[in-house]
């Protein structure tokens, strides 16, 4: 979908009567696909399924959200600061109501009964007295979860009828409306008390690891090393896609080893082998600088110190500097800086830094950290940084 409209990187200066007109321009837009391409249009009632709200579909995901953007400025606008702040504030009563619901079984039990049932129903079942009940489905009915059809009488909507069918969807939404919430109340404290030995996190870059294998020239030696393995084994996939290489993962971990091993199909199997070693800090096997291609480094240093990181790229070094055909592979999060992103965007990188920092006392280097990590390695290195962000910026 072409020409909507986007919001700049900052608040902005535009009016309320110009950000409704991009928001009306966007809508129009999005229902224009819609019917161009046979896309059901959203509504909240209970059955309800469109592709209108799958990120498959995304020429209109994308408009979505700049639309939301654009929705979120206009509302601050038209609030001010005080209404905005109070609002703000109290969305923590809207997760609490909801906590209790689900925790309760509410919703699993408006569905056994047929898509709806009766308050004093509900109240027997859950064992909430019937007076507060009322009054936390009536703030959830404010927030588009639940509907009341009729006095008395609640019933699911699309929104609630995810939380029932999806069960895994269900425990991620508890997890965070209980986990999260009792660590975000920490946070200050964390602050204050706890020592700072941030390192970096985020999801692996899958993309980019297959975009590097695919840019790369013929090579000279036909070896990979994926080194650790804690969150999964990009050597696994990769093994698929590139048959002409051959595989190692090297780990620390019994476990994880046999986990790699059980996700290998038999049939055909690639061509990966699986090695223990003590410590990932060991000197490199004396055949790694006439064999080795590159060692992937995937997802491992997000809850490393400098200091550890620095020393397990020394230990790579042998290799790296008997030949320039060797290389390391690091993918790993990267923060982006302040205006990289439009607000709407940027806030998921600013609440994953938070629940870092929060739960588990890390941070997500920004590039240039990263460059000066490396730069510690070795003051030769030479160092390039790919990332994804010029694909979620758009």
């Amino acid at each position: 979908m072409a020409g909507y409209s986007t919001p700049d990187t900052g608040m902005g200066q535009d009016s309320f009567v110009e950000l409704a007109a991009d928001i009306l321009q966007n809508c129009s837009l999005m229902h224009q696909t819609c019917q161009a391409r046979d896309i059901t249009p959203p509504t909240l009632q209970a059955g309800t399924t469109t592709a209108f709200w799958l990120k498959a579909s995304t020429e209109i995901a994308t408009t979505r959200a700049v639309t939301l953007g654009l929705l979120s400025r206009l509302t601050a606008l038209v609030q001010g600061p005080h209404d905005f702040l109070s609002e703000f504030v109290a969305s923590n009563w809207d997760h609490g109501s909801l906590y209790a619901i689900l925790q309760s079984q509410t919703l699993d039990h408006i569905r056994s009964s047929g898509g709806s049932a009766s308050l004093s129903d509900l109240s027997n079942q859950s064992g909430i007295p019937r007076e507060k009940l009322v009054r936390i489905l009536g703030l959830l009915r404010c927030k588009n979860i639940v509907q009341e059809p009729e006095d008395g009488v609640f019933s699911l909507t699309a929104v609630s009828e995810k939380l029932v069918d999806d069960p895994d969807f269900r425990a991620w939404i508890e997890f965070q409306l209980f986990e999260t919430r009792v660590a975000s109340v920490h946070l200050g404290d964390a602050l204050s008390n706890k020592p700072n030995n941030f390192t970096d996190a985020l999801d692996p870059g899958d993309c980019l690891i297959g975009e590097w294998f695919q840019r790369m020239t013929p090579p000279d030696r036909t070896k990979v090393v994926e080194v650790g393995g804690r969150y999964g084994f990009a050597s696994i996939s990769l093994a698929e896609e590139n048959a002409e290489l051959s595989f190692e993962v090297r780990c620390d971990s019994q476990e994880f080893l046999r986990q790699g091993e059980a996700l290998v199909g038999r049939d055909p199997k690639p061509s990966i082998t699986f090695t223990y070693v003590p410590s990932l800090f060991d000197p490199l096997p004396a055949d790694d600088p006439n064999t080795v291609l590159v060692y992937v480094i995937r997802n491992l240093f997000w809850n490393w110190t400098d200091d550890d990181a620095v020393k397990l790229l020394r230990t790579l070094l042998p290799a790296l500097r008997e030949t320039q055909s060797t290389h390391i592979l690091v993918t790993d999060g990267v923060s982006p800086s302040p205006a990289q992103f439009p607000p709407h965007v940027e806030i998921a990188y600013r609440r994953r830094d938070v629940t870092c920092m929060t739960m588990h006392n890390v941070k997500q280097r920004s590039q240039a950290e990263w460059l000066a990590l490396f730069a510690l390695v070795d003051p030769a290195l030479q160092a390039s940084i790919r990332s994804d962000f010029d694909k979620r910026r758009r």
